[in-house]
């Protein structure tokens, strides 16, 4: 018997709405739609930008209307403690980052979309740019692996250059009166040790930077056996996402290039 009931919501026309400034103010590019399967779903895995807000919008909106696939997001549980936000979040397909929600949505046969590195991820510091804070988590991992789902990994490249960063969370972090702060129970896990603390831009309207998607060949997992396998794995997945990356500011240089 399950104990979880989901509701699934994919409002076309929210997505679209959400998206459109996004995607006429940062013209993406997108790279590797022959990768793209809607017959079957799977587990996409990417690195995600700073604020998290400017480039995982487009990426929904073009998997949902341009290649019908319906990705279930996990989200932070902060966007679920904002009474209007969370209705926003739902209706593209979010959901809270929960295991069981998670399982739900995958019963149900949605893809998934899943960002490894969560809310600290977003909370970039100085010097963060395109880092994988991925930690030591395997959930994602086991969970395809219980599903029989593959892993198809993706990077998103421009998010990370969008802002310049004025104030870094790390001066606040290394205070002593602060630590003493996070010291109390209560209040270090409402600010998860400070990782909710986000550094500052010096600006609020985004550069005009090019953003680029691209979708990488699926990856099975159901072969991997032990701890130590999909240790490897994980770490193969990184090393892929920070070559694709690379690769796509070579690509947007190119583009660049030849456009002048």
């Amino acid at each position: 018997m399950r104990k979880t009931e989901l509701k699934i919501q994919h409002n076309s026309k929210i997505i679209k709405m959400i998206s459109a400034l996004q995607r006429y103010y940062f013209r993406p590019t997108f790279l590797g739609a022959e990768n793209l399967n809607p017959q079957k779903p799977a587990m996409y895995v990417g690195n995600h930008t700073i604020y998290g807000v400017l480039d995982s919008p487009i990426l929904i909106d073009y998997l949902f209307n341009e290649h019908k696939i319906a990705v279930v997001s996990l989200a932070d549980h902060i966007h679920f403690h904002l009474p209007i936000w969370k209705e926003v979040v739902k209706r593209v397909g979010g959901v809270d980052g929960i295991q069981e929600y998670a399982k739900e949505a995958m019963r149900q046969g949605y893809s998934i979309l899943v960002f490894p590195g969560g809310g600290r991820e977003v909370i970039k510091r100085k010097g963060e740019a395109y880092q994988l804070i991925w930690k030591q988590r395997f959930g994602f991992l086991k969970l395809a692996q219980e599903f029989g789902y593959d892993i198809a990994p993706f990077v998103a490249l421009g998010g990370d250059e969008v802002f310049e960063l004025g104030f870094d969370a790390n001066v606040i972090l290394k205070q002593k009166w602060f630590n003493k702060l996070l010291s109390n129970k209560k209040i270090g896990s409402f600010l998860r040790q400070g990782e909710v603390i986000p550094s500052i831009p010096t600006h609020i309207i985004p550069k005009r930077i090019p953003f680029y998607f691209k979708f990488m060949p699926r990856l099975a997992i159901d072969q991997i056996e032990t701890m130590e396998e999909l240790i490897a794995f994980r770490d193969d997945l990184q090393l892929l996402i920070y070559t694709e990356i690379d690769i796509l500011k070579q690509v947007r240089e190119s583009d660049i290039a030849a456009s002048k």
